[in-house]
């Protein structure tokens, strides 16, 4: 079984505190482009947030952040403490065009790494990734024992497959699908992006 966690406990500042899964691009919110683009990939749905505004989509899971203030890293540790799956596709709530067919290409190199990890321009791109479970859940707990807090803290005790931007391009060429919405700039170019887009 493949588990999916949505990172949305995000403050959105600069885009006046707005929960962004539930921002309108395309006429769907981002939260339910998520879904339906990943829909076949995995059997269990689950968004880390910080309070219930996501309460009333059908078939996913709230994980409360146990510390929102604390970083990244012990929102991915209550994610990956709640999930069932062996496999963990991870991905913010603010990408409306994640790729079904990137994801599926991160799934088929999983059989031999513990987190298949995509980096463009030598930057780890961790919300569009897809992480073992077990290996990772308990290399996140010694990056917490440590005081570590930054999402790259424990790559050094898993397996990494890194995914460079070449091999991401063959699959997606514009590598739209690691756009994120953080201002309302970019949400007006999500919004241009998918009325341009067909089967967006």
């Amino acid at each position: 079984m493949n588990s999916a966690v949505i990172f949305a406990g995000g403050r959105a500042t600069r885009l006046g505190g707005v929960n962004k899964a539930l921002l309108d691009v395309g006429g769907v919110p981002i939260v339910e482009r998520i879904l339906l683009a990943l829909r076949p990939l995995a059997q269990e749905w689950l968004a880390v947030v910080n309070d219930d505004s996501l309460a009333g989509i059908d078939g996913l899971r709230l994980v409360p952040d146990p510390d929102p203030h604390a970083g990244v890293l012990p929102a991915l540790h209550a994610g990956l403490a709640a999930a069932h799956g062996e496999l963990c596709l991870l991905v913010a709530c603010d990408m409306p065009f994640v790729s079904r067919s990137l994801f599926e290409y991160l799934l088929a190199l999983a059989p031999d790494a513990d987190l298949v990890l995509p980096r463009l321009a030598g930057q780890a791109e961790p919300m569009h990734a897809v992480y073992r479970r077990q290996p990772c859940l308990r290399a996140v707990e010694a990056a917490l024992k440590r005081g570590e807090r930054r999402m790259i803290a424990f790559h050094g005790d898993v397996r990494v497959r890194y995914v460079d931007e070449p091999e991401l391009r063959r699959i997606d060429p514009e590598l739209r699908a690691f756009f994120n919405v953080n201002t309302p700039a970019d949400l007006e170019q999500a919004r241009r992006l998918a009325a341009t887009t067909p089967g967006r």
